[in-house]
């Protein structure tokens, strides 16, 4: 394999690894908001609305933030030009690999610690913790659509700009 294709390779896992750090980072908050208004003592039936809202407005603001911070339009000749960021490749992987298992056991001990969370039936919990982790994978997804749908564009515009 060659210097090129191994530096491609490199920036493809990188991209991946970004994008789950992200979700991380997002995963992690949206369960210390959960946490914060829990504490506050908020119903569960706000926070079965609250959290799924505050979930999808996250993931679209994230999205929008990064579309305005990247550079879509880059006169280099491709990615071959740079070099491979190790440290901050090494930062994400961190991300994935702590963030989401630690807002995971939080959320156990939190369950099963909290008082107020004790005295809500077992099924309404379940019920809410089910919506919550639904909203997390459609948030993904629309992230994901929203994405690939406006770099669908951008390319057609390329291409029919090389004609």
């Amino acid at each position: 394999m060659s210097k090129e294709n191994t530096l491609l390779l490199l920036w493809i896992i990188f991209g991946f690894t970004f994008v789950a750090a992200l979700d991380s980072i997002l995963y992690f908050f949206i369960y210390l908001v959960y946490f914060g208004m829990s504490e506050l003592g908020l119903s569960l039936t706000f926070l079965t609305y609250f959290i799924p809202t505050i979930t999808i407005l996250s993931y679209f603001f994230t999205i929008l933030f990064l579309f305005k911070k990247i550079k879509t339009n880059s006169n280099s000749e491709g990615i071959y030009l740079i070099s491979f960021p190790k440290k901050t490749f090494i930062l994400f992987l961190i991300l994935v690999l702590l963030l989401k298992p630690i807002a995971s056991k939080l959320s156990g001990l939190y369950a099963e610690y909290y008082i107020p969370i004790q005295d809500v039936a077992a099924s309404d919990y379940l019920g809410f913790y089910g919506l919550m982790h639904a909203t997390f994978a459609v948030s993904r997804w629309g992230a994901i659509i929203i994405i690939a749908f406006i770099y669908l564009k951008k390319y057609q515009s390329l291409k029919l700009k090389s004609k």
